[in-house]
């Protein structure tokens, strides 16, 4: 309690000392504060982006690597995605649910294709078909069947939606039934309920399919495509007894947080060095690259700062304590504890340290919000659309993932905000800067004998 006592009156009786020191500490915390609170709005920044961007794993062959090394014919068996693999990795409580399709050629002499280098389709706007009409050959139209396990990703994520009819359910179980896009009905006169036949390219077999749902969404060039089970897929590729003939294998996470987590978790299952585990990450990188530089320089002025705020604190505070040498050896000499002492000066820093620690927490509220605001029209919204027209699109394709994510409602995340983990790091930072400066000059007096500090 008398050491408290004492800590008043010596700022009461020497006030210049404590406003030098509350001048220090308000500079080196109200930085301090900032950086750290821009820091946190740039993690909250990057998880909101990782959030809008989805949470999908891909297993994919690594056809660059197989390139390279210069498989042979027979080699590239090893570029085959293995379902049963699949199926087990997603036994991981991570996994929501797992996406497994293939592919194959069907054909048809009656109906036509839907592809056309005029129209634009249903995805879209003056876009430009890549491909052709597909003549009729001996056979037929050819066509693209895609089975699935469930619900195609392109519905789930919604880039595709169904516009008449419905989507698969327990009904269609052990039935042929196909999905397929408006254009391709729209061409062919088609509804759900009717019933076309398909060929298979594999054995020539013809199998009947029945139509139970219309689709919009699909690009100029995939409105051919025709969806069904995996199973039904399987029989006209007559591939039922091929585990490893997978075209796409993908898996959805609960949490996009977990992706880093899933990858490290599972990759050493892969069966080879040319299949991998991948999440998309262009459009994650291109929207946080700003964030990233900023976040690269807080750290770097936080370092600054906190090591020349440290340092200027030890001068100022070893200059104070060594005029008031006399008075420790006075209080050394008559039996004060030496921990009392430190205390004393410690309690000192600390009163004014506090008074520093408010005024600048609040002062540092309003130097976020400005350099945030420059940020966000200077750093994040300006640079990207120059680089990329203000947006990148995402979930226009197959593994973009949830939504399109607009680089302004990036800036609009970007929020100075203050939570319990910045008070917490900022309250750690302060005690440090206190500690190290009183701490440090203290000591090494209180090493003297109270008589050399008399004399000194």
């Amino acid at each position: 309690m008398r050491a408290i006592k004492h800590a008043f009156l010596s700022l009461i009786r020497k006030p210049t000392k404590g406003i030098m020191i509350f001048a220090i500490l308000f500079v080196v915390y109200g930085l301090v504060f900032t950086g750290i609170i821009i820091q946190n709005s740039v993690n909250q920044s990057k998880t909101y982006v990782r959030k809008a961007l989805g949470a999908v794993v891909e297993m994919k062959a690594d056809y660059m690597k197989a390139m390279k090394d210069q498989l042979s014919q027979q080699e590239y068996s090893k570029l085959n995605l293995s379902a049963s693999l699949a199926k087990d990795i997603a036994k991981d409580p991570l996994v929501e649910k797992l996406y497994i399709s293939e592919l194959t050629s069907a054909f048809n002499k009656s109906l036509k294709s839907a592809i056309n280098t005029e129209g634009s389709g249903a995805g879209g706007g003056d876009s430009i078909s890549f491909a052709v009409p597909i003549s009729s050959s001996d056979q037929g139209t050819p066509f693209i069947v895609i089975g699935n396990t469930g619900n195609p990703r392109e519905f789930d994520e919604g880039t595709y939606k169904i516009t008449d009819g419905r989507l698969w359910d327990s009904s269609d179980e052990g039935r042929d039934t196909l999905i397929v896009s408006e254009e391709f009905a729209s061409k062919n006169n088609l509804a759900p309920g009717d019933k076309i036949d398909l060929t298979s390219g594999t054995d020539n077999e013809t199998y009947s399919f029945e139509i139970i749902g219309v689709f919009k969404g699909s690009a100029p060039y995939t409105v051919d495509q025709l969806y069904t089970s995996l199973e039904s897929e399987k029989k006209l590729a007559g591939t039922q007894s091929d585990d490893s003939n997978a075209t796409s294998i993908s898996f959805r996470l609960k949490d996009p947080m977990d992706i880093d987590t899933f990858i490290h978790q599972h990759i050493n299952q892969m069966p080879n060095d040319y299949i991998t585990l991948y999440a998309s990450d262009n459009e994650y990188n291109s929207l946080t690259r700003p964030l990233d530089l900023i976040s690269t320089v807080i750290s770097i002025l936080l370092a600054v700062v906190f090591a020349a705020g440290t340092i200027i604190m030890l001068a100022i505070v070893t200059i104070f304590v060594r005029d008031r040498r006399f008075e420790i050896g006075l209080l050394l000499a008559s039996g004060e504890g030496r921990l009392k002492i430190l205390s004393q000066f410690v309690f000192e820093i600390l009163l004014v340290s506090v008074i520093a620690f408010t005024v600048a927490a609040a002062a540092s509220r309003l130097s976020a919000d400005y350099t945030a605001s420059w940020i966000v029209k200077n750093q994040l919204v300006e640079e990207n659309t120059q680089s990329s027209m203000g947006m990148i699109s995402v979930g226009g394709a197959v593994g973009t993932g949830k939504q399109e994510v607009k680089i302004s409602d990036v800036a609009r995340e970007f929020n100075v905000s203050v939570d319990g983990e910045v008070v917490y790091r900022l309250l750690l930072i302060s005690l440090g800067i206190v500690i190290l400066s009183a701490g440090a000059p203290l000591l090494i007096i209180l090493g003297y004998k109270p008589r050399e500090s008399l004399q000194n």
